[in-house]
């Protein structure tokens, strides 16, 4: 038997960078995504309906191609005042942040990191009575998400 080769969901971490200019940007990690936390590889595409020119009256396909990618991440958890102000001003300005999401699972270059621009552009705070408050943030790429197989970062 062979065992999955897994990763802890702790070790799926969301870091944004400072946006420091001349760099190098220093990316640093929300503790407000401490409980859960996704990243979503979307493709939207076209599509178009194939007749069937031998039969006409034959039920049709779909064919598509792709047009376009994008990808979204979100997380959430005991929400972290420190990081209030800043998911706040991010949610506000029209500026997407540098992020790096990195899959780290404790093995020397074994580290996936994907790393490109995005939107905040959801975010909520909620609390009840006798609990603690909580946090979930959407965001969503703006443009070219690259990937890193196999990668260490530092500090990550």
């Amino acid at each position: 038997m062979a065992a999955v080769k897994y990763t802890r969901g702790v070790k799926l971490v969301l870091k944004v960078g400072d946006g420091a200019t001349p760099g190098p940007e220093v990316f640093t990690a929300l503790c407000t995504i401490n409980a859960e936390r996704g990243i979503t590889f979307n493709a939207q595409t076209n599509d178009a309906t194939i007749p069937d020119c031998a039969d006409l009256e034959a039920i049709a396909f779909t064919a598509r191609e792709k047009q376009s990618l994008s990808v979204d991440f979100t997380g959430g958890g005991m929400s972290d005042k420190s990081d209030v102000k800043k998911l706040w001003d991010w949610w506000k300005n029209e500026e997407s942040k540098n992020c790096q999401i990195i899959l780290d699972d404790d093995t020397v270059g074994n580290v996936i990191t994907f790393a490109g621009a995005f939107h905040l552009t959801q975010f909520d705070l909620n609390g009840n009575r006798g609990e603690k408050v909580n946090s979930t943030m959407t965001l969503a790429s703006d443009g070219i998400v690259t990937a890193t197989f196999g990668a260490n970062v530092g500090g990550a």
